[in-house]
């Protein structure tokens, strides 16, 4: 199987999945129980909060979530359950995640989100004008999950510094694809270990000490922003994986490469000033997207639609905006995405058979023509 799905999720690294296996027999332990094995289990979680810190050299805390999406409803409710009323400035390129979260304070709150420019990058000038006194909340992704779009959050920072305004930054298409760690300006960062190579089920939320309060009077871990027993060998497993190579240098070569041979295949690569070197967006030359990856997944050849937490059918409103400034519909979007596994060869392989999809198609549609 060619796998060329990783925004989605990645494979667990060998190193990960070491460290997972030992801790599930060693540290099995509850981390809150109070005898030796829950302080074994402490000290572990410890252990990882300090290394993580340290990978991105800050002094947010660290709390450990279920996922990125949990990390992000975890900083929503932090946030919005402080305020009374007034305004959230979300960016149009958020996961579902950002807006599940925010769903249950929607008659409470005015959401609105960021303007763009004619290129669908986000209009800093617009936005500027849109922060004031009645803004609580400043939402953004660092990159986007559909096209690798990397949002200018660091400006965007600026403007909620200037109005001390919390400024949570979802980070989960980040962490281990650019080399941007710099986060201290965020009120918070989230992230998630599956992907990176880490397992599922676990992801982290780092925010600043003064920001953090219990959600609710009956959660118990977390600083009272969550319950459920702390996965102790995933956590660290996350955190194997955060200490692995990246492999930039070849993650931006797979992008490079990919993109030619989607030009030469005539697919219309969707771009953006900054962009991340793991995700690829495009539109099919004349065929739906969900055509080309049922016909790839017959061949075992696996790409995607959109994010696989909308079940590849829901995009963004930033990328249906950008695809409206194309000739093309929204239905002729598809996903290529990387890990350090990738490699040029699985590239040829999967654009050899798109090519062969494509000339099967016009081969039929040619012979159905002569017919008529």
């Amino acid at each position: 199987m060619i796998y060329l799905d990783n925004a989605a999720t990645t494979q667990p690294s060998k190193e990960a999945l070491a460290i997972y296996n030992e801790a599930q027999q060693t540290l099995f332990f509850n981390s809150e129980s109070l005898h030796v094995g829950g302080e074994m289990a402490r000290e572990a979680l410890n252990s990882s909060r300090h290394y993580i810190q340290k990978h991105f050299n800050t002094d947010k805390e660290v709390l450990f979530s279920t996922s990125g999406s949990h990390a992000n409803q975890i900083a929503n409710d932090i946030y919005l359950s402080q305020a009374q009323e007034g305004k959230v400035l979300v960016s149009p390129y958020e996961h579902p995640s950002i807006y599940a979260a925010l769903e249950p304070y929607k008659k409470q709150f005015e959401i609105v989100e960021m303007p763009l420019t004619n290129e669908g990058t986000i209009d800093l000038a617009a936005l500027e004008a849109l922060v004031d006194d009645e803004t609580v909340l400043i939402i953004a992704q660092h990159v986007n999950s559909e096209i690798g779009y990397i949002l200018p959050v660091h400006e965007i920072a600026e403007f909620a510094q200037a109005y001390n305004i919390p400024f949570h930054v979802d980070g989960v298409q980040a962490v281990q694809k650019i080399e941007d760690k710099a986060i201290q300006a965020f009120t918070s960062y989230a992230f998630s270990g599956h992907k990176f190579k880490g397992t599922k089920g676990v992801g982290a939320l780092l925010i600043e000490h003064k920001s953090v309060r219990p959600t609710n009077i009956h959660y118990f871990h977390e600083e009272g922003t969550r319950n459920g027993t702390l996965d102790v060998p995933g956590i660290l497993a996350m955190t194997r994986a955060l200490s692995l190579d990246a492999g930039y240098e070849h993650l931006t070569k797979l992008h490079q490469y990919a993109t030619e041979r989607a030009l030469a295949s005539g697919f219309s690569v969707l771009r953006s000033d900054k962009q991340a070197p793991h995700i690829i967006g495009l539109l099919t030359p004349q065929f739906e997207g969900q055509y080309i990856m049922q016909s790839l997944s017959s061949r075992n050849i696996c790409i995607s639609t959109g994010t696989a937490c909308g079940h590849g059918l829901l995009l963004s409103e930033g990328l249906i905006e950008k695809i409206k400034q194309t000739e093309h519909e929204a239905d002729q979007y598809v996903r290529i995405s990387f890990s350090s596994n990738s490699t040029l060869g699985e590239i040829d392989t999967c654009f050899n058979e798109i090519d062969k999809i494509l000339e099967g198609v016009a081969a039929h549609e040619s012979s159905g023509s002569a017919t008529n």
